[in-house]
């Protein structure tokens, strides 16, 4: 992998009903992936999954993803099914990683996906050793709202900026996070800067890249 292309945005809705929603592109096209009936997991609609993953291209194909909030696990396995070659999904809720779980096994996905059940913060930490798949190419950030809406509260932000002392980031690695449209993520955090920021209706997307010369690492 590597070249980067220019970045998208999303659009995030409430999921009714049970049908769960289908992936838009790549071997499992058309596949429905079930999504939790908690009220907590509202997956990016495909109009802007197409979006995002029509930016990132071939870059996607090869490349080693984590989708750190996966709920669904939904984006993660759009990212397999567009050649991806391996996504570790990692969910803290209980029900929502046995759903994830489930979706892995109906697509079949068992060799080229791992499930980490247990909360982000800890298991992606500085310092962190044995993490296999890593360091990663993309890491997808698609949290609920509430945890991010406030840039000076929770575990988030502070997480983030120590992101490039965990062993799931390199020089090389783009992050991308969802937020609410209202957000403006700082240009820079840590050792990574905004690259581009995009907005559908009440939601946004920002991509973020390593800075040439990330804080307190040798050039």
């Amino acid at each position: 992998m590597r070249p980067y292309r220019k970045p998208v945005q999303h659009s995030r809705k409430p999921h009714s009903g049970n049908e769960g929603i289908r992936i838009t592109s790549g071997e499992w096209r058309g596949r429905l992936v079930q999504v939790p009936q908690s009220g907590g997991v509202r997956p990016m609609l495909s109009k802007t999954r197409m979006a995002m993953f029509n930016v990132l291209a071939d870059d996607i194909k090869g490349a080693k993803v984590w989708d750190c909030f996966a709920g669904s696990g939904l984006l993660g396995l759009e990212a397999l099914s567009r050649g991806a070659e391996h996504c570790t999904f990692i969910e803290a809720d209980r029900r929502h990683a046995d759903m994830v779980q489930a979706n892995i096994d109906l697509l079949g996905a068992g060799e080229v996906a791992t499930l980490k059940r247990g909360d982000a913060f800890r298991i992606v930490a500085p310092g962190g050793i044995g993490l296999k798949h890593a360091p990663a190419d993309f890491v997808l950030l698609d949290p609920p709202h509430a945890m991010i809406e406030d840039l000076e509260a929770g575990p988030f932000w502070p997480w983030l900026m120590k992101l490039h002392e965990t062993p799931i980031v390199d020089g090389y690695t783009v992050v991308i996070i969802g937020h609410h449209a209202h957000l403006h993520v700082p240009q820079e955090i840590g050792a990574f800067m905004a690259a581009d920021r995009r907005i559908y209706g009440s939601v946004g997307f920002t991509i973020l890249v390593r800075t040439e010369q990330p804080p307190d690492e040798d050039a």
